[in-house]
């Protein structure tokens, strides 16, 4: 019998008809999501290591939560996914209908107390739970090299990779084997205002999170020397490209309309091919169908 963990990946890389601009469709995994790769090689490492019984921690914004909640609960371990207030509801509703244990946090920075972070390990003491960490786990990453090799069959050449940062695990993933291959440019996108931009000497106003992106630190997945350029949107560009983004037949959802306003601006700027990934499925952010108008290309 073939699990359901093991039909994530082979998703299809898509060319906008006027751009030199493709979108690798990771929303076409069974979670919905390209966390389904790096979900799938944490809940594996930890079987091998400890066997499938007992219960997992993660604080997750979102699509990491509705993938450790799929797997995890298919592979027999209790799930416990501690996510900010202002993650997506339908993806909240989506691991509790999963059988996760869900608790909301408020979106404050790692070292506060009430954070996700800070909750997390908290109940992982509680519960002599493992923790996932998938901001540290080295395991996240490898997941995301699946990816790297996917767009290595599938594409002849990328010039340059645009990729927001949540936990580091893919731009790290996919980015260490396209810039051995290709000597890829490679582009992080992050919130406007987040300590990655700060980072990058790009300071600005936090106007709120991007789904899926981390704004007040840089994890330890993230390998900075692969970066060679930090591109900023607020979470309302976000918004509104990932609107437009539907309108030309990519499902993607919010942090895709950030990397839809990336890897447009690259294509003014580079010549060749440009990658980027939509992330996760539109579906988890109806909000999104109600600003179609507020973008025109």
């Amino acid at each position: 019998m073939v699990e359901l963990w093991e039909q994530v990946g082979d998703t299809p890389i898509v060319k906008l008809e006027d751009r030199n601009v493709f979108f690798k469709l990771e929303y076409l995994n069974p979670g919905g999501s390209h966390k389904d790769r790096m979900a799938v090689s944490m809940l594996l490492d930890i079987a091998d290591r400890y066997g499938r019984e007992g219960a997992i921690v993660e604080s997750t914004s979102g699509s990491t939560g509705v993938a450790l909640s799929l797997y995890g609960r298919l592979m027999g371990f209790d799930v416990y996914i501690v996510a900010r207030e202002t993650a997506s509801p339908v993806k909240i509703s989506i691991m509790k209908k999963l059988g996760a244990h869900v608790i909301l946090c408020p979106s404050v920075p790692p070292e506060d107390p009430r954070s996700t972070v800070s909750v997390a390990k908290r109940i992982v003491e509680e519960k002599g739970a493992y923790f996932t960490n998938q901001d540290a786990n080295p395991a996240n990453p490898r997941g995301q090299e699946t990816m790297a090799d996917e767009i290595l069959e599938q594409m002849k050449r990328v010039d340059v990779f645009v990729m927001g940062v949540g936990t580091g695990g893919t731009i790290t993933g996919v980015a260490r084997k396209l810039k051995k291959e290709f000597d890829t440019y490679v582009i992080a996108v992050t919130a406007e205002g987040s300590k990655l931009a700060e980072s990058f000497g790009k300071k600005g106003e936090f106007k709120g999170d991007i789904d899926g992106y981390d704004s007040f630190h840089i994890p330890k997945n993230l390998d900075l020397s692969l970066i060679d350029e930090v591109y900023v949107v607020s979470p309302e560009e976000a918004k509104s490209w990932a609107s437009q983004l539907i309108s030309r037949g990519i499902l993607g959802g919010h942090s895709s309309g950030a990397h839809y306003k990336a890897a447009l601006d690259a294509s003014k700027r580079f010549e060749g091919n440009i990658l980027t990934i939509a992330a996760d499925h539109a579906l988890y952010h109806p909000y999104l169908f109600n600003s179609f108008d507020k973008v025109r290309i």
